[in-house]
C-alpha cells in the first residue's frame, strides 16, 4: 500500500487556497526559528524579560519553610541608638560574640570587613596625637587588656569559632589603595580543576580584608561579594571565585568548611552541570560559580534579633543555630533588591545560602534546561502553526490558552519541586507571535480572497449590464451609441452635484460608480417594442407614441424579475434595483408632466432625473432615422428653457456649468 505525505485539506477553510496554507505554516516556521535564535542569542532584552519571568513565578510558587539554623544578629537602628554610629568599638563587637557563645550559637559569621585600626582604641588615640599634635595621652592607668580594641576583638575571635569576611574586586583596574595585607590561602587550586568541572569562574583583580590579626586568629575567611543581574536583582550569588588562579569560597561556604572541621571539598560534573562537594553533598552551580537563589520569603523571614538584644539580658536560647551578624539599618547601605522585596539585607542574603545548602534544598539551571527550552520553542511554534492552519478560532483559541497555561504551569511545577528552573518564556512567545502574525496574515489573505470575489462580483454585473445593453443594441443600431454617452454624461453630472453639501452624502464616489454603471440600462425595455414603431422613420402616432411609452414600464418590469430571481426579497438595494429606477423614471418631468407615473420634482429619484437630462442632451445633438442632429448650442438653450419644468434646476445649473464637457463627449463618441 502506498502512503502519501499531504498538506491538511483545506475543507475546514473553504476560502483558503493551498498557495495560501502554505505561506501561513511557512510563516509559522520562520517565526518559531526566530524566537529560538532570539532565545539561543539572549539578547539583552530577552534576558531582562527572562529574569521577570522568573521572578514571576519564584513569587507564586509556594516558599519552603526555613529551618531553625540561621539567625539573624542586625546592626539595625535600635543598635545604632544604644551604641552610637557605625563603625563600633570593636571590643562592643567581641562582647557581642562572647555573648551569641553564651546564647548556644554553634557558629558566628560575621558579614563585616574590618580593614585599618580601630580609632576609638586608646593606644591608638595615643599613637595619633602624639604624632598630629606632639601630645601624650596617658593610658598607664588602663589595664594592659583593655588598650587595643583591635587585640581585644582578635583574643575573642581565636576563643570562639567565628568566620570572618573579606570582598574580592572584579574591576579590571583594581584599586589597590585598601588592599589586603593578610595573607589568605585558597580552599582549591583553580585550574585545571574549575575548568574539568566546565565553570568559568569570575576573575577578581584584588582583595579588600580586615586587619592581619584579626584575619588571622578567625576560623574561617570567605568573601561577601553579592552581584546582581542587570536589573539590578539579586538572584543568585558566586559561591567561589578565582583569584590569583586560586579557588576562594564565599562567606557561607567557608563557614560551612569550619562548622565541618576539616570537610572534604572539591568540584565535579554531572546531567545538570558543574557542581562543588562538601562532604558527600553536591551543591550544583551555573557556569560562572554561582549558587541560584531560593527565597525563603520577604525579609524577616528568618529569626532575627537586634545586636542590642543580644548585648543586654536576659539572652535568648540559639542553642544549635548559626549566627549571621551583619547591618540592616537602611542608613548602613547593605541592602539588595530581590524577586520578592525591594530593601532585602545582606545578611539575610547569607542566610539563605546557608539555609539552602544545609536543607539541600537548591534551585538550579541544569545543564539540559536551554536543550528543554529549545524544544519546547519548536513544538509550541510548530503545533501553534499547525492548529492555526487546520483548525477553526474557538478550537485554536482553546488550545493556545491551554498550551500556555500549561507550559507556564509546569515551569512553577518544576521550580517548586524539583527546583529546577526552566524558562517558559520562548514557548509562551512563540505562542503569542504566531497567534498574532499568522491570525493578521490569515486575515489579510482572507480580506484577499473576499476583494477578489467582490471584483468578480463586479466584473460580473458590468457583463450582465453589458449583456443586456448589446440586447437593446440588436434591435437598434443607433442606441449603443446613445447608451455609451449618456452614462458618461450622467457621470458628468454627477461629479458636479456631489461637490454641493446637498447632494454629497448622497453622491460618494461609490454611489456615482454605480449610476455610471447602470445608466446604460434605462432603454432596455425598447426591447420589447414593435420593429415598425421603434424604427419608423416618420413621426408616431398616438396609439404608436403610447407604445414606444411603454418601454419605461417594460424595462423595469424586466429588471425587478432578474432583481427578484438574483436577491429574493431580501431588501438590499442592488445595481438592478438602481437600473430599474431609472428605466421607470427617466422620462419623468420636473414639473410632473411626464410619464408612466406623473411624478413631479424629488418624487423622481435622483438617477431617473440624471438619465432625463443626459437623454434629452443626446437626443437633441444625434441624428435620429426621424430627424437630423441639432447643434450643440441650440441643445443647451432648450435645456436651459426646461429648467423647472422638464428638468430638475440643480441639475440644469450642474449642466450649463459643465457643458464643455459634454460637447467633448457627444464628439468623441458620435
Amino acid at each position: 500500500m502506498a502512503f502519501e505525505c499531504r498538506l491538511p485539506s483545506h475543507q475546514n477553510h473553504p476560502g483558503r487556497k493551498r498557495r495560501d496554507t502554505l505561506r501561513l505554516m511557512l510563516a509559522g516556521l520562520l517565526l518559531t526559528l526566530s524566537v529560538l535564535a532570539v532565545q539561543v542569542l539572549r539578547p539583552d532584552l530577552f534576558a531582562h524579560i527572562d529574569n521577570k519571568t522568573f521572578d514571576v513565578l519564584i513569587s507564586r510558587t509556594e516558599r519552603h519553610r526555613p529551618s531553625s539554623v540561621p539567625v539573624i544578629i542586625g546592626i539595625d537602628d535600635r543598635a545604632l541608638a544604644r551604641y552610637g554610629q557605625w563603625p563600633w568599638p570593636r571590643h562592643h563587637l567581641a562582647r557581642l560574640i562572647s555573648r551569641l557563645n553564651d546564647a548556644g550559637v554553634d557558629l558566628v559569621i560575621l558579614d563585616l570587613i574590618l580593614f585599618g585600626k580601630d580609632r576609638t582604641s586608646p593606644l591608638t588615640m595615643q599613637e595619633e596625637l602624639h604624632q598630629d599634635f606632639g601630645l601624650h595621652l596617658s593610658i598607664e592607668n588602663l589595664p594592659a587588656d583593655k588598650r587595643d580594641n583591635d587585640r581585644i576583638l582578635a583574643r575573642t575571635l581565636a576563643a570562639y569559632p567565628v568566620v570572618l569576611g573579606y570582598k574580592l574586586d572584579f574591576t579590571a583596574s583594581p584599586d589597590t589603595g585598601a588592599a589586603c595585607t593578610s595573607r589568605i590561602d585558597p580552599v582549591l587550586p583553580a585550574a585545571p580543576m574549575a575548568a574539568q568541572a566546565g565553570f568559568t569562574l569570575h576573575q577578581a583583580t584584588s582583595m579588600v580584608c580586615s586587619l592581619p590579626e584579626l584575619n588571622n586568629n578567625a576560623q574561617g575567611l570567605g568573601f561577601i561579594n553579592a552581584l546582581a543581574d542587570s536589573d539590578g536583582v539579586l538572584r543568585r550569588v558566586p559561591l567561589i571565585a578565582d583569584y590569583q588562579n586560586g579557588i576562594y569560597p564565599g562567606l557561607i561556604l567557608a563557614a560551612l568548611i569550619a562548622r565541618a572541621d576539616g570537610a572534604g571539598l572539591g568540584l565535579g560534573r554531572d546531567m545538570d552541570g558543574g557542581f562543588i562537594y562538601l562532604n558527600q553533598q553536591r551543591i550544583h552551580l551555573d557556569p560562572h560559580g554561582h549558587l541560584l537563589l531560593r527565597y525563603r520569603g520577604p525579609r524577616k523571614t528568618f529569626p532575627t534579633f537586634s545586636a542590642a538584644a543580644i548585648l543586654a539580658d536576659p539572652l535568648p536560647d540559639l542553642s544549635r543555630s548559626v549566627a549571621i551578624v551583619g547591618p540592616t539599618a537602611p542608613g548602613l547601605g547593605d541592602l539588595h533588591v530581590s524577586p520578592l522585596d525591594r530593601a532585602f539585607p545582606g545578611v539575610e542574603v547569607h542566610a539563605t545560602i546557608l539555609d539552602n545548602i544545609l536543607q539541600d534544598d537548591f534551585l538550579i539551571r541544569p545543564a539540559w534546561a536551554k536543550g528543554a527550552e529549545s524544544l519546547g520553542v519548536l513544538v509550541a511554534g510548530l503545533l501553534s502553526t499547525l492548529m492555526i492552519v487546520v483548525a477553526g478560532p474557538v478550537l485554536y483559541m482553546l488550545a493556545i490558552t491551554t498550551a500556555a497555561l500549561g507550559a507556564w504551569s509546569l515551569s512553577a511545577w518544576m521550580l517548586a519541586g524539583p527546583g529546577c528552573w526552566i524558562s517558559p518564556l520562548g514557548g509562551q512567545t512563540v505562542l503569542i507571535l504566531n497567534t498574532t502574525v499568522l491570525s493578521l496574515m490569515e486575515y489579510g489573505l482572507k480580506a484577499r480572497e473576499l476583494h477578489l470575489s467582490t471584483q468578480e462580483l463586479v466584473k460580473s454585473q458590468d457583463a450582465t449590464i453589458l449583456g443586456l445593453t448589446a440586447l437593446a443594441e440588436t434591435r437598434d443600431t443607433e442606441t449603443g451609441g446613445h447608451i455609451n454617452r449618456t452614462r458618461k454624461y450622467v457621470r458628468i453630472l454627477a461629479r458636479s452635484l456631489a461637490l454641493k453639501p446637498a447632494y454629497r452624502r448622497q453622491l460618494d464616489p461609490d454611489a456615482i460608480e454605480m449610476l455610471y454603471k447602470t445608466a446604460p440600462l434605462h432603454d432596455i425595455g425598447k426591447v420589447g417594442i414593435a420593429d415598425q414603431i421603434l424604427l419608423k422613420p416618420g413621426s408616431l402616432t398616438a396609439h404608436e407614441y403610447r407604445e414606444m411609452q411603454r418601454h419605461t414600464l417594460l424595462g423595469a418590469e424586466a429588471l425587478a424579475k432578474a432583481e427578484h430571481q438574483a436577491f429574493g426579497h431580501k431588501g438590499d438595494r442592488s445595481f438592478l434595483s438602481l437600473a430599474r429606477e431609472i428605466a421607470l423614471s427617466h422620462h419623468e418631468k420636473w414639473d410632473g408632466s411626464g410619464y408612466p407615473q406623473g411624478l413631479r420634482g424629488t418624487q423622481i429619484p435622483l438617477g431617473g432625473r440624471l438619465m432625463a437630462l443626459a437623454d434629452v442632451y443626446d437626443a437633441l445633438i444625434s441624428r435620429r432615422v426621424y430627424k437630423a442632429p441639432m447643434a450643440h448650442e441650440q441643445a443647451v438653450e432648450i435645456i436651459r428653457q426646461g429648467r423647472g419644468t422638464h428638468f430638475d434646476p440643480d441639475l440644469v445649473d450642474a449642466f450649463i456649468e459643465n457643458q464643455d464637457q459634454f460637447r467633448a463627449v457627444s464628439t468623441r463618441y458620435t
